[in-house]
């Protein structure tokens, strides 16, 4: 699992009928301690409703995806399945989401 940040939400008008009613987002991974970005953005399935530039819980395993959705194959890498509240760093609150 990763952290990282809603960047935006992605409209496809068509796609694999195993995403006929899942959100798509973009997200930019955060490095776990300064929560600065890293690496490249990713596509996610959105289960848990994101919104924009919230810091997001990142699942990137596809059989572990597949079985969250009840499904064999479906082609899929990564999905947000969870949204963060607060983030505490060697003792001091890095993120808190009220703020």
């Amino acid at each position: 699992m990763d952290i990282a940040r809603v960047v935006k939400k992605v409209v496809s008008t068509v796609k694999h009928e195993s995403f006929a009613s899942k959100p798509l987002l973009l997200v930019q991974p955060l490095h776990p301690k300064t929560l600065e970005p890293k690496g490249q953005e990713v596509l996610c399935i959105d289960l848990v409703g994101s919104a924009e530039n919230e810091i997001v819980i990142v699942n990137k395993e596809g059989s572990s995806i597949n079985d969250l959705l009840g499904l064999k194959k479906a082609p899929t890498d990564a999905a947000i399945t969870g949204i963060i509240d607060t983030i505490t760093i060697d003792g001091k609150n890095a993120f808190n989401k009220s703020l």
